[in-house]
């Protein structure tokens, strides 16, 4: 599997001129220096070796030669050195750290590693300047901020950087400027086709809840008799909003989802909601699966619902496909098997669980390779009932879920879905059958087929159940084994 992380390619301006510099004296340190060196080392190796006596004078001869082909040597290992750490132009964000490129002017952070337990603050200086004008400061416990030019970064590039940060950083503090960095990327993007992080974030929560005068909480704030306290904002739209938060003081990070029910909505809808959204709580508090997320506890306070659920450091599928690209088909296949488990788990619940929101954004790759789901469909529908907003990502809904009636074969429609944005690195078509085939002709008969299945418009014509999935992707990943 590819490892989990973010590269974006960063050069100071003084990079390129010191490499073609390396270049055009190539010939001297690449060639000449190395053939005096070796040349003369033999000469001196094979004059020593045949003149058994030799003079004091001679001895002198003899170091100043040596000397000599020791700086040609020196030279030659000068210019390789010098050669592989300019060609390093890459900033690497991952679960471990950050790893810079070479900085000429930074001589200190050049090509050093940060773990994230040395970093300790990110913001942006020139704040009231055009963003590509500014400059990211990564602040850390070795020496000054380390400055990274945003006119050497694209904006999609930025936001991978500031984003990856807030994954898989614990303790790094965002300094104010960073969220008007995001809102002038996302401006930026809005004039484009395709979707930034932060608009698929934001797209997604402002398509579940309508709008409202709900303010989210601050970081500091307190929750549930202060055993919980907010760190930062994760996700924030309409009526709710999502948080990464301490549980008994700095034990361990627990993820927050909050959500509101509009004043405005009717007692008896209020509290429909209210009782749907504890059933469904409880509930999910005694699913023990290891591709789910652990649900540890819900509350009401302040007229707001709370659902604590395990804080999973990793990165989602679709974050995955949008860095590496679509997937081969034998990665599909074995993700496929993972989710197909995790359905079936829910789906043998009594009563059946309906998760209503397989989607890429739910799905998050772990350290070790397991695919775990992160969100439930099923805990946000007290909002959708309050609210008439429908639960679900558009490209991903059933027929059938679209008007109001999840079943089972809901969840299989969507996992055809999954399947096809990882096979091809795109949404599909919103109600209709997906074929991988059309946009990937290397893809097998098989698995094609397979997505063509669940992706059916009539229920009764996709597979009935997980469980009858799980057999059939089996199947294709031991035809996978038997090719490769």
């Amino acid at each position: 599997m590819a490892e989990l992380a973010v590269r974006a390619k960063y050069e100071s301006v003084t990079v390129p001129s010191v490499r073609t510099l390396l270049k055009a004296t190539f010939p001297i340190w690449g060639i000449i220096c190395p053939a005096v060196a070796i040349i003369g080392a033999v000469i001196v190796i094979f004059g020593l070796t045949v003149y058994q006596s030799i003079q004091a004078a001679q001895i002198s001869e003899i170091m100043k030669v040596c000397a000599g082909l020791a700086s040609c040597f020196a030279i030659s290992m000068i210019g390789l050195t010098a050669t592989r750490l300019f060609a390093k132009n890459e900033i690497i964000v991952d679960k471990s750290g950050i790893r810079l490129p070479i900085l000429p002017e930074q001589p200190r952070a050049s090509t050093s590693f940060y773990s994230w337990s040395q970093l300790t603050k990110l913001d942006v200086a020139f704040a009231d300047k055009p963003w590509k004008d500014r400059q990211l400061l990564i602040f850390n416990n070795r020496h000054a901020p380390i400055r990274l030019e945003l006119d050497r970064l694209s904006s999609d590039e930025a936001e991978q950087i500031l984003l990856a940060v807030e994954l898989w950083s614990d303790g790094c503090q965002m300094g104010d400027n960073v969220g008007a960095l995001r809102s002038d990327i996302k401006q930026l993007a809005s004039g484009r086709n395709d979707l930034s992080y932060t608009d698929m974030w934001e797209e997604e929560l402002r398509r579940r809840y309508c709008p409202t005068n709900f303010v989210p909480l601050e970081p500091g704030r307190t929750l549930n008799n202060g055993t919980v306290k907010i760190v930062r904002h994760l996700a924030l739209g309409g009526l709710a909003a999502v948080y990464l938060a301490d549980r008994n003081d700095g034990v361990e990070l627990v993820v927050i989802k909050e959500a509101v029910i509009p004043d405005d909505a009717q007692t008896s809808v209020k509290a429909k909601a209210k009782e749907m959204f504890e059933r469904e709580a409880q509930f999910l508090m005694k699913l023990d699966h290891p591709g789910i997320v652990k649900v540890l506890d819900y509350f009401v306070e302040g007229g707001r619902t709370y659902l604590m659920l395990q804080y999973l450091n990793g990165q989602d599928i679709r974050q995955f496909v949008r860095q590496n690209g679509p997937q081969q088909e034998h990665v599909v296949i074995d993700w496929g098997i993972k989710i197909a488990n995790i359905l079936k788990y829910l789906h043998e619940q009594d009563p059946p669980i309906i998760h209503r929101d397989l989607t890429p954004d739910n799905l998050v790759i772990t350290k070790d390779g397991s695919i775990v789901v992160i969100d439930f469909g099923a805990a946000n529908e007290f909002i959708g009932q309050a609210t008439g907003t429908l639960v679900g990502k558009q490209a991903y809904i059933a027929p059938e879920q679209f008007r109001g009636k999840a079943v089972v074969e809901s969840d299989i429609y969507a996992f055809g879905c999954t399947l096809y944005y990882i096979l091809v690195g795109a949404e599909p078509e919103a109600l209709s059958t997906s074929t991988p085939k059309d946009a990937r002709d290397d893809l097998s008969p098989e698995i094609c087929e397979l997505v063509e299945s669940c992706t059916q418009m009539e229920v009764e014509d996709r597979y009935r159940s997980a469980a009858q999935l799980i057999p059939v992707l089996r199947r294709l990943s031991a035809a996978q084994a038997g090719v490769q």
